[in-house]
């Protein structure tokens, strides 16, 4: 399968379709609670691993900023993250800079420092969320950061 892909286009021969069902609307209602998030206008999905890991570009109308539209979105079993599109160009970079977030954020929290300059997760910053955590961008480091295809964001947006 080639990515991106119009996400309006998956068909139920879509690998893991009922799990990226999910995980589109989870990363669709994550955006969707920012007050700046209007609406969405379209998305695309980067990367399918279903309930393990996915990633989208959505297409947004943003009340803050007309010229911040378009959002990488990360979703999974971890906590979602966005990120603008003027910083990671690529799927590995998305995830590159999810790491870097994550272990700052874990750090703060393991050795109990304030957290308010940390990445705002939706997590709770205890010693066991932090684990969990630690053993999710564990696996995308030993295992994904090596594997997964270098996508680039596509200019058409």
């Amino acid at each position: 399968m080639n990515y991106p892909i119009d996400y309006n286009r998956i068909t139920v021969k879509t690998d893991f379709y009922q799990e990226l069902i999910k995980a589109h609307e989870e990363a669709s209602l994550y955006l969707l609670a920012f007050a700046w998030c209007r609406k969405i206008v379209h998305s695309d999905v980067y990367l399918n691993l279903g309930s393990t890991l996915c990633i989208f570009v959505f297409q947004i109308e943003n009340s803050a900023s007309t010229d911040d539209n378009n959002l990488w979105v990360i979703v999974g079993d971890i906590p979602p993250m966005y990120l603008d599109t003027y910083g990671p160009q690529t799927t590995k970079h998305v995830l590159e800079d999810y790491i870097r977030l994550a272990e700052d954020w874990i750090d703060h929290v393991k050795d109990g420092k304030s957290i308010n300059n940390c990445y705002p997760f939706k997590a709770e910053p205890t010693i066991e969320m932090a684990t969990l955590l630690e053993k999710r961008v564990s696996f995308m480091k030993n295992t994904l950061i090596d594997n997964i295809a270098y996508i680039p964001l596509q200019t058409n947006l």
